[in-house]
């Protein structure tokens, strides 16, 4: 019977979250403290507030661009026949009106991998995020840089109208990145038992003993 209690005790302990791996990851607290350096939030409270910002945010944006997309590209192009007058894309061959699609895509994968590979320090995907974010550009300006002198003014309308959509949706992917990330957070903490961020320990920036004084 004891041996039984002392079994029980032993799963109990084993699920408590102060006893964790992951509270012992070393990458696992550098990546929270890689987040809560860049973002600074306060407190626990604050970083559910953030989250509700961000959210709220990016959901915005992305309607906002579906409904910019739907009135100035698609509605557009069909007044104005961009079709028939802005030829296809020499990578791939796409019409204007699929490049408007591809290319938000392009930014909100890229700006996921760049956001992973910066919090994570992994440079092979900040390298593909940095190498989406150029074929992102390549697709926006490519009416006026290749097409300005046969299409004039509807080159820059065409790729002003992709810009705006572009920005729209990188504002929105990156704050839907950064609530997820913060969200990350706090259920990370919740799950290791931590009371305070990782950036709050007194022992988490062995640098700051010189610039601060000791207490007395």
């Amino acid at each position: 019977m004891v041996q039984g209690q002392d079994d029980s005790q032993d799963v109990t302990d084993a699920n408590m979250p102060g006893d964790s791996k992951a509270e012992n990851d070393p990458e696992t607290l550098f990546i929270l403290d890689s987040i809560v350096q860049r973002l600074k939030p306060r407190d626990a409270h604050h970083v559910r507030d953030m989250i509700t910002q961000r959210a709220r945010t990016s959901g915005a944006l992305f309607i906002s661009s579906a409904l910019w997309w739907w009135i100035a590209v698609s509605k557009g192009s069909e007044t104005i026949q961009e079709s028939e007058n802005i030829p296809s894309s020499i990578l791939g061959s796409f019409d204007f009106s699929t490049i408007s699609l591809i290319v938000p895509l392009l930014v909100v994968v890229a700006t996921l991998f760049a956001g992973i590979g910066r919090e994570r320090g992994n440079a092979t995907m900040s390298q593909i995020g940095g190498g989406l974010a150029v074929l992102a550009i390549f697709y926006i300006f490519e009416p006026v840089l290749m097409h300005f002198g046969d299409l004039g003014g509807d080159a820059l309308f065409a790729t002003g109208r992709v810009l705006v959509l572009a920005v729209m949706v990188g504002f929105a992917s990156h704050m839907m990145f950064d609530a997820l990330l913060l969200q990350w957070v706090r259920a990370s903490m919740l799950n290791m038992g931590l009371e305070g961020f990782p950036s709050m320990e007194p022992d988490s920036f062995e640098g700051q003993a010189d610039e601060a004084p000791p207490y007395a």
